[in-house]
């Protein structure tokens, strides 16, 4: 067993026995009962949504109990955050590639003398490697 399968080992037990001393001291809080079912109403809120969006039909009788079970749930301090859980993808130029380029390679190849194709609307081109990099410059060679 390696170095970091035996640190991946131990912190796994460490948090395993910080979540064990949490329970048992009561300070990870008290359990609203149904606390468990709020990623469930969420995600079929989410589904009726989906569903009225996209033209299909949904039972609004499920959309007002699903909305009466998480308002009730909310009420009792068992919805923990609203955060969402996915993000939108980096605007192009952000530093992450987007749509329509390419991310750049760790090391440029020396320029050639062939054209290089257009760079998408809005992307700046990267520029080559400077000379002393190429070894196609520079003094005293």
């Amino acid at each position: 067993m390696g170095f970091l399968d035996k640190a991946k080992a131990a912190a796994t037990d460490l948090a395993a026995k910080a979540d064990t001393a949490l329970a048992s001291s009561g300070l990870s809080g008290p359990k609203v009962p149904g606390a468990g079912d709020v990623d469930k109403l969420f995600r079929d809120l989410g589904v009726l949504v989906y569903l009225d969006s996209t033209g299909r039909t949904a039972d609004p009788a499920e959309r007002q109990r699903v909305l009466t079970a998480l308002q009730d749930l909310e009420a009792r301090g068992a919805v923990a955050s609203f955060a969402l859980h996915t993000a939108p993808p980096p605007a192009p130029g952000a530093g992450a590639p987007g749509p329509g380029w390419q991310a750049q390679p760790a090391s440029s190849p020396a320029p050639s003398a062939a054209p290089s194709p257009a760079a998408p609307a809005g992307v700046t081109p990267t520029p080559p490697p400077p000379s002393w990099m190429t070894g196609n410059g520079g003094s005293g060679s």
